[in-house]
């Protein structure tokens, strides 16, 4: 069950991609009331993010307002899940916005989960949106809540090659050089840069200025993050997709 914060940044996504929402039926595909989903509504109306409508809510283009987070995630989950292909094999960072981004209801499209988070792969809405979800076996670290493979996350991996590696690193220097947090993610992360066809690397307006030991060397094919993001990150070939935040569309009002 989503918090209302998770439940409202899903409501958004989904008005981002359809443009209009019917209360009734938006409460059956998240398996939430009427009366909860038209209190999204009016929250986020009053946040300048929808109208309400009869029957429903629909979609308003970014003019900025007093809070900017929820459209922010949402621009993100919306470009995670547009590069996700039908059918896809997805290793995921266990961060929540990516178990946001994996908890979307995509019409016509199924994935399959590679993870070695329990939180992840124990996550209500992913396991009633994934077709598979495939852990390895292991040892559970306390501290991470990650698996620790029995023989190493670049066998497992290498197993399994997943079509789509989504990193979400604590912090960074470059797009081609970001560390996280914990040693035993850094490794799962570095592993799936190995062996995954494609890599999406995803920063978040934070992770630029974050510090963090244990480094991962990749080269992604695409960067999901901040419109303003430093030079540093556009030093290799790789498609950048932009998420505009609330000081963009500031500035470009006082132009």
């Amino acid at each position: 069950m989503y918090v209302p914060h998770e439940r409202r940044s899903l409501l958004l996504s989904l008005l981002e991609r359809r443009g209009y929402l019917r209360t009734a039926a938006v409460a059956r595909e998240l398996g939430v009331t009427e009366e909860t989903v038209r209190n999204d509504f009016i929250a986020l109306q009053q946040q300048n993010l929808l109208q309400r409508v009869h029957g429903g809510a629909r979609y308003l283009p970014p003019v900025g307002g007093d809070d900017d987070a929820v459209r922010t995630e949402s621009q993100y989950i919306r470009r995670i899940m547009e590069h996700a292909p039908d059918h896809a094999c997805i290793y995921a960072d266990d961060v929540a916005l990516l178990r946001h981004a994996l908890a979307l209801p995509r019409e016509k499209k199924s994935f399959t989960l590679i993870t070695p988070s329990l939180q992840m792969a124990n996550a209500p809405r992913i396991s009633s949106t994934a077709q598979h979800v495939i852990l390895p076996g292991g040892i559970l670290d306390e501290k991470t809540r990650l698996i620790r493979a029995e023989r190493g996350p670049d066998l497992f991996l290498s197993a399994h090659r997943p079509t789509l590696a989504l990193l979400c690193p604590d912090a960074s220097e470059s797009a081609q050089r970001v560390a996280y947090r914990h040693a035993l993610s850094a490794e799962w992360a570095q592993a799936a840069c190995r062996y995954a066809e494609r890599t999406v690397l995803i920063l978040r307006p934070e992770t630029s200025s974050a510090t963090a030991t244990h480094d991962v060397f990749c080269t992604p094919q695409l960067l999901i993050a901040p419109s303003d993001v430093p030079s540093a990150f556009l030093s290799i070939p790789h498609e950048l997709i932009p998420i505009i935040t609330i000081q963009d569309i500031l500035e470009a009002q006082q132009m």
